[in-house]
Parts: structure tokens; sequence; C-alpha cells
């Protein structure tokens, strides 16, 4: 599972087309309708196995592809939860399938009956099992087999969803070496099965928890409870700088996954998604993607000490103030140096990893609304980290949400200063968004979004004191529509009622207002 080490966001997930083509008319982009010739080719090779190029030029915002799952279940290490909708529920109200007694949101669940949810045969299997809600740890636990359970439910239920399962991989050889995996499953889910009395062999089982470890999608948005298998969706390559972004619609029947294009491919250009959180060191990244996905990754961001000129992991020297990076990227054990001034500064990678180690702990102490923490933590280790290090990123991410909208912070209270402060932030953040998730990326979307706010209410201040002239007030404008047009665009792929697709609303809503400025101005664009 793709998840981020600090928020718990996950990656792979959640959003469906803009159905009304309202922003692409509004930007005058034009994305040609799906055509009935793929826009991919399926390749196969030794090293990567079997992986996804353009088969013709694609613009970005196409979509590529576009699926219904093969099975949906709980993630690992979920509460309680509705098997119907996955929603999280209170112990204390716990409402029970009138079927097999397992927790439901309500006898209305839009989950219940559903293959994507808690279907008939689930239910008609968990009735010889029901819960023991005397012991809620146990309960929480026999979730962790719930997700393989239904996709070897599928043999019977629906054979071809399990032929195209049973085609991924499973790496059970390196699993069963590695020597942690293979044991806390046969616990969690083999002997928890066999112990339901189903008749299902132990390596079959085994498999199944392979093929979800490696190729599940988690859905549902930042809350996501829920993990997904899809047909053609696993089979897109990695790379920590990906070419496309991917949405579930959650309300739609199947809960399709939409992968699109993010930039512009040309035929055969590599199509790819992240299978960790981006605003991620190397470090961490790497061993993410080794610890869950079994490979090493060795893509240009990781191979280079710089991230691509963005300095993600990048500390600063404590002798001349210049640039520690590691010496060989993909080597974890390489030795770490100063890059500036000529300077001869090193630190051992053990001495690297025990900074970092210190450095999260702390940063993950902080509250997640508590400006003034994240705030000082970046002054604290202005220092030590790069300014755009990944955990001066992480608290900068937060900070440009956190300032306009939480107690204390809200926009229209802010002082200039603070205005300023969340213009800088935005700023900062998308010289590298840029660079790491280029193209129509949520995290550009957003942060666009988020930039724009400020600005709007620093001109609308400086235009009431009479302190700005019509050009400089025509020519902020301009960047803002510019601002919100693009933001508008890229969180139009959002579904509408996720807080992405609020925002594009948002968005739409805020360049119908700046058009009436033009009454003042004369045309803005």
């Amino acid at each position: 599972m793709l998840r981020c080490i600090f928020c718990q966001k996950k990656r792979g997930k959640g959003d469906v087309r803009n159905k009304e083509n309202i922003i692409e008319a509004e930007v005058e982009v034009e994305i040609p309708p799906t055509l009935e010739k793929l826009c991919y080719e399926i390749r196969q090779s030794d090293v990567m196995g079997r992986y996804v190029v353009a088969g013709r030029d694609i613009r970005a915002g196409e979509v590529i592809i576009e699926e219904p799952a093969i099975a949906v279940g709980p993630c690992t290490g979920c509460g309680l939860i509705c098997l119907g909708c996955y929603r999280e529920l209170d112990d204390a109200s716990l409402f029970k399938c009138r079927g097999c007694k397992w927790p439901m949101c309500s006898g209305s669940c839009p989950g219940q009956g559903k293959y994507t949810g808690h279907s008939t045969y689930e239910c008609d299997t968990l009735k010889n099992v029901p819960p023991d809600y005397t012991n809620l740890e146990d309960l929480k636990d026999s979730y962790q087999a719930l997700m393989p359970l239904r996709c070897l439910l599928l043999k019977k239920a629906d054979p071809e969803k399990w032929t195209a399962l049973s085609a991924m991989e499973s790496h059970n050889e390196m699993r069963r070496a590695r020597g942690d995996i293979w044991p806390m499953n046969d616990k969690n889910v083999v002997q928890r099965i066999n112990k339901w009395g189903l008749d299902y062999a132990a390596e079959e089982i085994h498999t199944v928890c392979g093929i979800l470890e490696v190729n599940a999608f988690e859905v549902g948005g930042s809350g996501a409870n829920a993990r997904a298998l899809y047909d053609r969706a696993y089979l897109l390559a990695h790379d920590c700088t990906p070419s496309t972004t991917h949405t579930d619609a959650e309300r739609v029947p199947g809960r399709p996954l939409t992968i699109r294009a993010s930039i512009p491919h040309k035929a055969g250009d590599l199509i790819s998604l992240c299978y960790a959180y981006t605003l991620q060191g190397t470090l961490k990244r790497r061993e993410h993607i080794k610890h869950s996905k079994f490979f090493e990754c060795a893509c240009r961001r990781c191979a280079d000490p710089t991230e691509l000129g963005t300095y993600a992991s990048a500390f600063r020297c404590p002798r001349c103030g210049g640039r520690v990076l590691s010496t060989a990227p993909l080597d974890p054990g390489a030795p770490w140096s100063c890059r500036d001034n000529g300077c001869q500064y090193t630190m051992p990678a053990a001495a690297v990893q025990l900074l970092l180690r210190k450095l999260t702990d702390e940063f993950e102490l902080i509250d997640a609304n508590d400006v003034p923490g994240f705030e000082s933590f970046l002054h604290k280790y202005r220092n030590v980290i790069h300014n755009t290090h990944y955990l001066s990123l992480s608290a900068k991410h937060s900070l440009s949400q956190l300032y306009g909208k939480v107690a204390n912070y809200m926009i229209h209270q802010m002082p200039d200063l603070e205005l300023n402060r969340k213009i800088e932030i935005c700023r900062d953040l998308m010289k590298v968004f840029d660079v790491i998730e280029p193209g129509y990326s949520r995290l550009r979307g957003v942060t666009l979004y988020e930039l724009h706010a400020p600005l709007m209410i620093l001109t609308t201040r400086d235009f009431e004191k009479k302190a700005i002239s019509k050009e400089s007030l025509r020519n902020r404008l301009k960047e803002i529509v510019k601002y919100l047009t693009e933001s508008a665009l890229i969180l139009g792929f959002e579904p509408p009622q996720s807080s992405e697709g609020l925002m594009a609303s948002a968005a739409r809503e805020a360049l119908k207002k700046i058009k009436t400025w033009e009454q003042i101005i004369g045309k803005i664009s």
C-alpha cells in the first residue's frame, strides 16, 4: 500500500472524470474522447516484466485506463469499519448485518449486497462465523483476513475475476525468504481462514496475500479504509516522478479506477505511477518500495543525489552551510558529503539514518493543526536540513493548507505578514511540485488554489487603501486568474463531493467573481 509516513495518506486512488466538462470549456482545453483503440500498449522485458507504454501521443488530462475493480475490501490495520461502505464505526453503537451479524453502518448501507462491499456470497460464508463482540480487539484483527477471503470467494462466485486476479504477481519466494511477512500472514490470515472452517490451501491463501500486497491500490481518498485490485492498472511501472494521476469513483457501481495522463506522452513513452509518497526523500521512498513491492527503485530521481535539482534529501553542512548529499544514493550504506565551497565534510550513512529518525520522530509529534508547531520545526532545524528537504516540504505542505483555515488563522483575519508567509510557502512548494509531480497532479492543483487566496486578499486590501495602480491591479488579477484556471482544471477531474472536487467548484466561483473587476479596470485577459 502506498502510504505517506507522515500524513498516512495513500497514493493510488480516488476520483472520476469531470462529466460536465465545465472547466475544459472555460479554459478552452479540448481533450478528445477516448478512442475505441487503446491509447497504450502492454510490453514485456526481463528487467521490468510487463509494463505499459503510450501507443500513440497522449495529451495531458487524457484518460488512459478506466476500469472497475476486481475486488474491494478492508485495508490491513484498519479499525472497526462497515463491511459495505468501509466507514469507520463507533464501538459503542455497532449495527449488525441481519444475515451474518458482522459490523455494518446501517441496514440500508449502499454497499450491502454489492461485490465491492458486503456481497451476498460473503454474507453467506460469514454466517457460520459470527464475530465475538465481547472481544473487539480480536474482531479488529479478523479484518485482516476479509480482503483475502473476498478474493478467494471469487473462485466460485466470479471465475473470470478470479482468473484476472490470479495473473498478478505475488512474489511468494521473496516474501517467504524475508522472514517477517510470511509468518505474519500465516498467523493473521491463513490460520484465521482455517479456523473459520473454509477449505483453502495455505499456499493459495499466501499467494492471494502476496497479490494484494504487491498490486492493491488503497481507495477512498485520505481517509482510506479500503483497498482494491484492478485488472490493468497494476501493470503500470513505478517512477518517483509519475506521469499519471489515478482516482477511484467511490459512489459509482464497480468502484472504477481512472488513470489519467498528468503530462503529455509521446508514442512509446513509459506510462508510470508512483508506489511511494512523492514528498519523501530517496532513502525513505526506496526503503518503502523495497519493503512493500520487493524491488529496489533506480529511477532518475532516486539515482540523482540532488533528486532532479529539488534537494529533497539534502542536509545543511555544519561547517560551511553547504548542501550535504549522498555520494551514491542507490546505496543506502554510502557516506554523505558536502558538495559546496570545496568543503570536505562527510557523514556516515548510520549518522544520517539516526538524524532522520530523530527529526521524523519530532515531526510526527506535531499536531496536525498546529501552525506554530510546524513553523517552530522549520525555524529550529533551518541550519540542519535544506529548505527543500522533504521534512521541510511536509511542514510547508501542512502550513499551506492551515494558514487561512484554522482558528486564529482564518484567511480574512490574517495580517499581511501571515498572508505573505502563505504565499512564500506555496511558491516554495510549487517549485518542487513542478519537478516531482509535474502537470495535472493533485499536489499542484491544491497548492495553486491555496496560492490564489492570500494574493486575492492582499490585492483587495491594496485596492481599498488606494495603494495600487490600475495597471498593477490588472497584472495581479491576471496572475490570480492563471492560478485559479489551472487549479480548476486539475481538480475538476476529482469527484465533485471530494475535498478536491469542492475546491475546483470554489475555484470556478472565484473566477466568476474576478470577472466583476473588469467593470473597474477593463478586460483582465
